[in-house]
């Protein structure tokens, strides 16, 4: 099955290899585009959110990043090939780039993380032109700072835009300005942008591939993650049961 239904959405059903071969496709195209990462926490926004439900049906690729999503849809009988999370992807979708000698915008960063990852970046790979800009709290609802925004990035002829300031905020950005980010593919990565530049530190891969990498955060960040981890993995279990008793009842259409 190439897309796989969960919760009001359908997941790619790639390899990160295959992902990335897709992506290459993309990058050739030069055309508009994004691509969605659903975890447990989009899920639970997706339930009551039509705007970022919307976003998500216009994606170019739906790309599993958590192993919540994984394991539900392994137990609904609907096996994933392999989770591909932006920040396991993140070096391989730059050195697409540098290979088509493509242009990176980073929108996101907060105390100089955006600025070591553009430094690790040229080192990494010289043939990929980047350019980093943090944007101030609140910029997504301010006109004039996302038309500021929108032409540094065109300012930079950007074929690849990595926007790292959290969920639903990246992907609502991209799509609410994507009649002026012709030609741009854009990647919402969250998190992926401190890991890469060793700001904050993953979890241990045995922790990673368990489903435990929420809980090594929590304990990193716990007065900001509590409550999406706490009371998200309580929400997104009972949509999981919901998901479960539908396919007990009758198994969802399939969308090739």
């Amino acid at each position: 099955m190439s897309k796989i239904p969960f919760a009001g959405i359908h997941i790619d059903n790639l390899s990160q290899e295959e992902a990335l071969e897709r992506i290459r496709a993309l990058l050739k195209r030069r055309q508009f585009g994004y691509i969605v990462t659903p975890n447990a926490q989009h899920i639970n926004i997706l339930q009551n959110d039509w705007e970022f439900r919307k976003i998500y049906d216009e994606a170019g690729l739906v790309l599993a990043d958590g192993m919540s999503i994984v394991f539900a849809l392994r137990i609904l009988g609907y096996p994933l090939k392999e989770k591909c999370s932006g920040a396991d992807m993140f070096n391989d979708i730059m050195r697409l780039g540098a290979a088509q000698n493509k242009n990176l915008f980073i929108l996101g960063g907060s105390n100089g993380s955006e600025k070591i990852a553009v430094k690790k970046a040229m080192r990494l790979f010289p043939d990929l032109r980047i350019q980093s800009y943090s944007p101030p709290s609140g910029f997504d609802c301010d006109p004039a700072e996302s038309r500021s925004i929108v032409q540094k990035i065109l300012a930079h002829r950007t074929d690849m835009l990595f926007i790292c300031v959290g969920s639903p905020r990246s992907e609502k950005w991209v799509y609410r300005n994507r009649d002026s980010l012709s030609g741009c593919l854009a990647f919402p990565l969250g998190d992926s942008l401190n890991f890469f530049a060793g700001v904050k530190k993953r979890a241990p891969k045995w922790m990673r591939d368990s489903g435990l990498e929420w809980l090594y955060r929590l304990a990193q960040e716990p007065h900001r993650l509590w409550r999406r981890y706490i009371v998200g993995n309580i929400r997104f279990a009972g949509i999981f049961v919901r998901e479960l008793w539908k396919n007990h009842s009758g198994k969802p259409e399939r969308k090739s």
